[in-house]
């Protein structure tokens, strides 16, 4: 398919020639930062996606990108041309859609990031109302912690992320999901459990902490926690919310934890819930990569979820 390009995002060029798979490429490339995982991506040889770069480049009037350490990064006229490219990128799909008689209608692949306790514990159980709804579409789901979240948008892996509120880094876009209450946890034989609640952050002095990986949302909510409380007996690293849990439950220490994680294991008794005078929260943060053209589909799963909060616990 070629494609005339006339001023517009590529305006260093009036007149150029070009395919979209050129422009796939290059939009892969960038998102990927790796030539060869933009190949992986769009189904084609190394050697196939490097003459689309080279093709395109050419066009353009010189190079998109330069060397940095194994990858490559966009120099100042790929980075003016980047959005420009996702946008026709992205116009080309749905000009298809609407060829198909697909226009209006939400189908193709939605791919979605979230945080631990978003991807395991909130959006599996409102994905099935809109997949209902929209059965032509295929959501694949990735879960990582909020910071891998955040690669994977600026990669284009994925078309939305959510996460946990903390730091959200500069260059992503970042709008309010949904609020989430944190709660501190511990075995119900501690002896903080046998206290009156609520109890007070001097009450933990001493205590030992079970904490998630650094790139969590949930561990810079713990450690805003803990420099309040005045001396500590240590902390403990897991890589997921239920091992800290089992951990919690065999006496090794507290830990705080969204109450959507732990509402069926407060209700059972396996743990008890340490309340503080004032209750901790945080929140759920949809992320968007600035300038990226989101598709018709991934539009209407926004739209939905804004009116679609996790349910109450």
């Amino acid at each position: 398919m070629g494609l005339i390009l006339l001023n517009g995002s590529f305006n260093l060029i009036e007149h150029m020639d070009i395919t979209l798979r050129q422009l796939e490429i290059f939009v892969a490339t960038a998102r990927a930062g790796s030539l060869a995982e933009a190949a992986t991506r769009s189904a084609l040889t190394r050697s196939a996606a490097s003459m689309a770069l080279a093709s395109l480049e050419r066009a353009a009037g010189g190079p998109l990108f330069v060397r940095a350490g194994h990858g490559l990064q966009l120099n100042d006229r790929g980075r003016r041309l980047l959005s420009g490219a996702e946008g026709l990128v992205k116009g080309a799909e749905e000009w298809l859609a609407s060829a198909r008689g697909e226009a209006g209608r939400l189908v193709g692949r939605l791919r979605i990031g979230c945080s631990l306790t978003i991807g395991n514990y909130c959006l599996p159980a409102l994905l099935p109302a809109f997949t209902t709804q929209h059965p032509e579409t295929t959501v694949e789901l990735t879960i990582a912690n909020s910071a891998d979240i955040a690669g994977a948008l600026r990669a284009g892996a994925i078309d939305l992320g959510l996460i946990e509120s903390g730091a959200v880094p500069a260059d992503l876009d970042a709008e309010r999901w949904a609020d989430d209450e944190l709660v501190i946890v511990a075995a119900p034989s501690h002896p903080l459990a046998r206290l009156p609640q609520p109890i007070t952050p001097r009450q933990l002095a001493g205590t030992r902490w079970l904490l998630r990986e650094r790139g969590s949302g949930t561990r810079e909510q713990s450690e805003a926690l803990l420099a309040r409380i005045p001396r500590l007996a240590g902390t403990a690293e897991f890589g997921g919310i239920e091992a800290i849990k089992e951990g919690v439950v065999a006496g090794m220490g507290l830990a705080l934890l969204s109450r959507h994680t732990v509402a069926r294991d407060l209700a059972t008794g396996r743990l008890a819930e340490l309340a503080l005078r004032r209750k901790l929260h945080r929140t759920f943060r949809l992320l968007t990569y600035p300038g990226q053209h989101l598709s018709t589909l991934a539009r209407g799963f926004r739209d939905w979820l804004r009116e679609t909060p996790p349910a109450a616990t």
